[in-house]
């Protein structure tokens, strides 16, 4: 394995340990996750700013229909931040943007959720918090992901 994704996983390492203990990630990480990847990717000679503007506009257009379903619901506007969803969470699915073609980020995106519910009700007995962890509990997903995509050649789900 290479410097710069064994760099990557190790910011996913500390993404996860961060969010699981803190509940919040230093803004940094995503920074860093962001850059590796923009340089694994470039390598691989994608054409990267698709990629990334694709995956963004999902992403964003995802998180608008969040905040209008769960405004109308309660009958007033609900800044997504303070009421479902982390800065660090944006932060960190937005660095994450280079590492997949747009249908394999929506893949991701929707398994990563459902990754992030399991575990947060396998672990409640040890979780604390009322909150889930989901940066963390993505990265930790990830995480297992790119190992996957590493070591078997069947079926890759990331760039790498």
């Amino acid at each position: 394995m290479k410097i710069a994704p064994a760099v990557l996983l190790l910011c996913l390492a500390v993404v996860f340990i961060q969010d699981w203990r803190f509940r919040k990630i230093h803004v940094a990480l995503p920074l860093v996750i962001f850059a590796v990847s923009l340089f694994i990717i470039t390598i691989e000679k994608y054409n990267l700013l698709e990629i990334v503007l694709f995956n963004t506009g999902f992403f964003l257009i995802t998180l608008g229909i969040l905040t209008i379903y769960m405004s109308l619901k309660s009958k007033k506007f609900l800044n997504p931040f303070q009421h479902y969803f982390g800065l660090g969470d944006l932060l960190y699915y937005l660095a994450i943007t280079p590492l997949f073609l747009l249908k394999n980020y929506i893949l991701f995106f929707i398994l990563s959720l459902v990754f992030a519910i399991v575990l947060q009700f396998s672990l409640k007995k040890f979780i604390r918090e009322e909150t889930v962890p989901l940066a963390g509990f993505s990265a930790l997903f990830l995480f297992i992901i790119i190992l996957k995509d590493s070591f078997f050649v069947f079926q890759k789900i990331t760039l790498l």
